[in-house]
């Protein structure tokens, strides 16, 4: 630490003081919030990021929650100001940006561009040399933009994930300090690519069950492809859904650690993972069949409106992500010889409707016991829980009811030996579906009920009653 006490310390904002940049922000929160307005972003931009800026924090409300600090930067900054040194913010994002940020720390001062002016680069050092003169001030950044204000400082102050890089700013430039965050792992990113929740997309196997098509192996070659490309389509949009949510997340005790929310590894990162995973999947899925590649074009598309949209609104939020289970097994027909079935729609989306519904009670339950009226970016209060808890418990009684009656129909009879046993399936469903409920009303039930069940015990237990139950029906083979 420098004994010049009366020489100004300036510190840059995006990726210095926060960990992140607020230019990438608002063009994500213009999409949550303005979306119609996002063909405006090329235009503003053709008269220069000054303006991009401008219009942006014009248009833009008040982020819910700030960007999350660098908190051993900021522990610097409060001791160097406890020993009486100028601290002062100099960004590059507008003023208008950045007062929800600045006032995190007591900054002496905060500078920021204007309408007319974007403090960048050459732009800030120049500002700062007229300000304090030539090598008067230290200067703490991050990016090679802040290379032409490190060379007119006194001290440079190297804020970068890379220990060369570091290195190598230190051979160039007189750096006081550096501090190197912790970069991200490859566990950080299976957590944000939702690996886990790749066992959902074993629904696309659903009809080629039903419909008894499990002696083909190119079926079955089929099916796996088509598991790979929608898990690494739900994958992308699992990113892209983080990236929406992002200031939402941060107010949420668990989703805060999230990849994008905690600010671990930066916005264009986790657009260019989410756009590669995306593009793999469908370059996958139209090889494997054109109709299985448009199906799951309308899921991404469906995903995104859920994000934008159907996620504020409630109940239509529930219909929603049930239409997502549902398109997994619309999926497995696709690439199956399975017959398209009424009592199979029927089934499934009532179910659906339940465990979508589970899960928005699991989410709403857990905000109510922190003492919160409302959930962030839900069409949801506190005292909708029992709704929610009627509508799933409604639908999931009702889907074994659709059960019951295919149970009686002609396709159960052609397609068993001895269909009296497929009633027995009809228990199990229902008191799988009573179960799974009381488990979500005791707090005990996992975010998403579909991975909760494929990891449950009691899941399981009742999954072999149900597969004995066919056995004894004795299936006939699908030609």
């Amino acid at each position: 630490m420098s004994s010049a006490s009366h020489i100004p310390l300036c510190v840059d904002l995006d990726g210095t003081l926060i960990k992140s940049d607020l230019l990438h922000e608002s063009l994500l929160r213009l999409l949550r919030h303005r979306p119609w307005m996002a063909f405006r972003v090329p235009l503003w931009l053709a008269g220069g990021k000054t303006r991009l800026k401008s219009k942006l924090a014009e248009v833009l409300p008040r982020a819910a929650t700030p960007p999350p600090q660098r908190e051993e930067l900021v522990d610097f900054l409060k001791a160097e100001q406890e020993s009486g040194r100028a601290v002062y913010l100099v960004t590059a994002s507008h003023q208008a940006a950045v007062e929800q940020v600045s006032s995190v720390f007591p900054f002496d001062e905060v500078i920021a561009s204007t309408d007319t002016l974007n403090l960048k680069g050459e732009n800030k050092a120049a500002m700062l040399v007229e300000r304090f003169g030539e090598k008067g001030f230290d200067y703490a950044g991050d990016s090679r933009a802040d290379e032409a204000v490190w060379r007119r400082a006194r001290k440079a102050i190297v804020v970068h994930r890379s220990a060369r890089r570091i290195q190598q700013l230190e051979e160039t430039f007189d750096v006081d300090r550096s501090f190197q965050p912790v970069g991200t792992t490859w566990r950080d990113w299976v957590k944000a690519l939702r690996v886990h929740q790749w066992a959902k997309n074993l629904l696309i196997a659903v009809p080629f069950l039903v419909g008894h098509h499990y002696h083909n192996a190119w079926q079955i070659a089929g099916l796996l492809t088509a598991f790979f490309s929608m898990s690494l389509c739900a994958s992308g949009t699992y990113l892209w859904n983080d990236l929406l949510d992002l200031e939402y997340d941060r107010a949420h005790a668990r989703k805060r650690n999230r990849l994008a929310a905690s600010g671990k590894t930066s916005i264009p990162r986790v657009v260019i993972a989410s756009v590669a995973m995306v593009g793999a999947g469908l370059a996958t899925g139209f090889t494997l069949t054109p109709s299985f590649g448009l199906l799951l074009i309308g899921y991404i598309v469906a995903t995104l409106s859920y994000s934008l949209h159907f996620k504020k609104v409630a109940i239509a939020d529930i219909f929603m992500l049930a239409m997502l289970y549902l398109s997994r097994v619309i999926g497995g027909i696709l690439v199956s010889d399975a017959v398209i079935s009424f009592w199979l729609f029927a089934f499934t989306f009532l179910l659906f409707v339940s465990l979508a519904a589970a899960k928005r009670f699991v989410e709403l339950k857990s905000v109510v016991e922190s003492g919160s009226a409302s959930i962030q970016g839900r069409g949801y209060r506190a005292d909708d829980l029992s709704v929610i808890s009627q509508l799933g418990v409604a639908a999931g009684v009702a889907s074994c009811i659709v059960l019951g009656l295919y149970s009686n129909s002609e396709q159960v009879t052609a397609l068993y030996h001895r269909p009296q046993w497929f009633w027995g399936i009809c228990v199990v469903a229902f008191y799988w579906i009573t179960r799974i409920w009381f488990i979500t009303h005791r707090g005990e039930m996992h975010d998403d009920p579909v991975v909760f069940a494929l990891k449950d015990p009691g899941t399981w237990i009742l999954g072999l009653i149900g597969i004995a139950c066919v056995l004894l029906a004795s299936p006939i083979a699908a030609p």
